[in-house]
């Protein structure tokens, strides 16, 4: 069997892309942005293709065409790491590591200070915790900054509910005297 024959490439060009975006599933796949000269000057990876060229386009990246074969996702990084050796695109840096140890996940702030998920989005929203750094799904805050986060509001929610939001809906944040955790209550007109 070809090579092309277990892992089908295609090759559009940027007026394709732009008029047939839509045509694009979902679908693990390694690519590759080509400049006017058909030179190869970007490889990576992505499980969804549509996003990512979009993600390429708002950041002021020029490419005319993209090529791009599809895969399994557990051959990404292993396929990835093969292009780049091989083709040495110019603007393809390698992915820097970023460790996280230290640093708090969701889960582990709503353990340690006693709050709801759906309360630890909205505090997050409404006092603007940001994470440092993202791994999977999961995003990582500094203690540092959690620890700030959680004196600004604690002592508003401790004396009463904090109201985050009221107009159609009431959203307000407290202290459940039945639980004892932080959480978030809703009352709809």
């Amino acid at each position: 069997m070809k090579i092309t024959e277990k892992t089908p490439q295609t090759c559009l060009d940027l007026g394709q892309i732009l008029d047939s975006v839509a045509l694009l599933t979902p679908h693990p796949c390694i690519y590759y942005l080509l400049d006017a000269d058909n030179e190869i000057m970007y490889v990576g990876q992505t499980v969804n293709l549509q996003s990512r060229l979009l993600e390429h386009r708002v950041s002021g990246l020029n490419f005319v065409r993209v090529r791009f074969h599809t895969c399994e996702a557990s051959d990404l990084d292993r396929l990835e790491q093969e292009a780049l050796s091989r083709f040495k695109p110019r603007l393809t840096q390698p992915p820097k590591a970023t460790s996280t140890s230290g640093c708090l996940s969701k889960q582990l702030i709503c353990l340690k200070y006693n709050i709801t998920p759906i309360a630890f989005e909205r505090l997050r929203e409404a006092f603007r915790l940001y994470p440092i750094s993202v791994f999977g799904n999961t995003k990582y805050y500094k203690p540092e900054d959690v620890e700030a986060w959680v004196k600004r509001f604690k002592g508003l929610i401790v004396s009463g509910r904090y109201v985050l939001q009221a107009g159609p809906t009431y959203v307000a944040v407290g202290i459940s005297s039945r639980t004892k955790l932080i959480q978030v209550y809703t009352t709809k007109p």
